[in-house]
């Protein structure tokens, strides 16, 4: 496995989210490992409890305009 792999989507297309991702946690793991301090931790804490709520988010309101879409084209 390359690691240009590792940005791309599910349709093989490069992924700024993920590319954006993956560069942002690494930052953010060698600010912590080198600013360890509790402020910076908790942002972090704070940083990736709302990106895992965003994604939840945005997986299920797109899966749900895309049903609807698509019952509406049948019908």
């Amino acid at each position: 496995m390359r690691i240009s792999e590792v940005f791309k989507g599910d349709k093989g297309e490069f992924s700024s989210k993920r590319f954006v991702g993956i560069v942002g946690a690494l930052v953010l793991f060698g600010s912590l490992v080198y600013y360890n301090t509790p402020q910076l931790v908790e942002a972090v804490e704070f940083i990736t409890i709302f990106s895992l709520g965003y994604t939840v988010i945005d997986k299920y309101t797109n899966g749900k305009a895309n049903t609807d879409s698509k019952s509406q084209i049948k019908a």
